[in-house]
């Protein structure tokens, strides 16, 4: 019997995922303080490039973090867990995690959980966001949060159609009937915006995670996103999409948040899981059938065979030539603020935010 299909980011439809992974006993925000000093990226690259110079590397020894206590690390999803995600689940699987002393549980999400108020209220140190936006208003309406890594790159937020609907750019939304997500209004908005369609030229329903609109007429446009192999299936080779991206409205999704208690306090942990998190996802890449198997291994209700192209379709996102150049996770400054602009040009937020009060790269620099 084949297992049943979840949805992913941006659904409102699927059935929540039973995490498998074990719990510390010690309190979340408990630190060894007495850990040695890790490895980082950058110096076990010097050191390994050095070596190699030198006719080889030397079998790795275990830190010695591992043979002490681990510090417990839980995050927060936004949404339901998946393959989308597969970066922490490989560094989970691969014990990267551990490596680094941390003891890491993944907590999923869903439409009935807000990631950013329960990282904000202290209930876990870490969350995940699945669109930057959230985080935006977030802080401006005054929440203690700060981004330090994202996973994606470039956000996969969409806007499908029909090929025969003759629709070229976003400025022949006008006239049409489009489906989103309750959450994606903004984003519609600020399209409608930027391409001069007023907003009662165009008739706005609210659909859940599919396609199947566009092929009953109930609509003439939807949003979704672009990896969202199983709900894409349907309108493979009849529809078209523009990419919210590629229409200027730029934003990062799968990005890592904690408190900015945490965040003065707990440097360590951060620059330690932004490290393991960084090899997960980098191994993820390199060996995208593995990754999955791990995803499944720590899940339910879960379809390897819609898993494995769903985390193959988003390969291309998580990196950039920002992430070649400073490290995986690293964020650039201006799609902070960019977003923010749009955001209170649209009054969505009660007041724009500096980019470093909501962001921050120092950990990704310092892994």
């Amino acid at each position: 019997m084949r297992a049943r299909r979840v949805s992913h980011a941006y659904d409102d439809v699927g059935s929540r995922s039973a995490l498998l992974l074990t719990t510390s006993p010690k309190g979340e925000n408990a630190v060894n303080e007495t850990s040695s000093p890790l490895v980082t990226r950058r110096r076990f690259l010097h050191t390994a490039a050095a070596l190699a110079g030198a006719g080889g590397l030397p079998a790795l020894q275990a830190p010695a973090a591992r043979a002490q206590s681990l510090t417990p690390v839980s995050l927060q999803l936004g949404w339901f867990a998946n393959a989308q995600m597969a970066g922490d689940f490989t560094a989970i699987g691969k014990g990267y995690f551990r490596d680094a002393g941390l003891e890491v549980k993944i907590v999923p999400g869903g439409p009935s959980i807000d990631p950013v108020g329960v990282v904000a209220s202290g209930s876990v140190m870490l969350g995940n966001a699945a669109s930057i936006g959230v985080l935006v208003a977030g802080r401006s309406r005054g929440l203690p949060i700060k981004a330090f890594a994202t996973a994606f790159q470039r956000h996969p937020f969409a806007f499908f159609f029909l090929k025969d609907k003759g629709i070229k750019t976003p400025a022949d939304f006008a006239g049409k009937t489009i489906g989103i997500q309750g959450t994606a209004r903004p984003l519609l908005d600020a399209v409608l915006a930027k391409y001069n369609v007023p907003r009662d030229k165009v008739n706005v329903i609210i659909i859940g995670g599919t396609t199947t609109p566009l092929l009953t007429g109930q609509a003439d446009v939807v949003s979704g996103w672009v990896i969202n192999y199983a709900q894409n299936q349907p309108i493979q080779g009849k529809a078209d999409h523009f990419l919210i991206w590629d229409l200027g409205i730029r934003m990062y999704a799968y990005t890592y948040f904690t408190a900015d208690q945490v965040f003065a306090t707990r440097k360590d942990v951060l620059t330690r899981y932004t490290g393991a998190s960084a090899k997960g996802w980098q191994y993820a890449r390199e060996h995208p059938d593995e990754a999955v198997d791990f995803v499944m291994k720590a899940t339910s209700g879960l379809d390897r065979d819609m898993e494995v192209p769903t985390w193959k379709v988003s390969l291309p996102y998580i990196s950039s030539p920002l992430t070649q150049q400073h490290g995986w996770g690293y964020m650039d400054l201006q799609i902070w603020a960019a977003l923010s602009d749009i955001y209170a040009s649209l009054d969505q937020i009660p007041r724009k935010g500096a980019p470093d009060e909501i962001m921050t790269n120092e950990s990704v620099l310092a892994a």
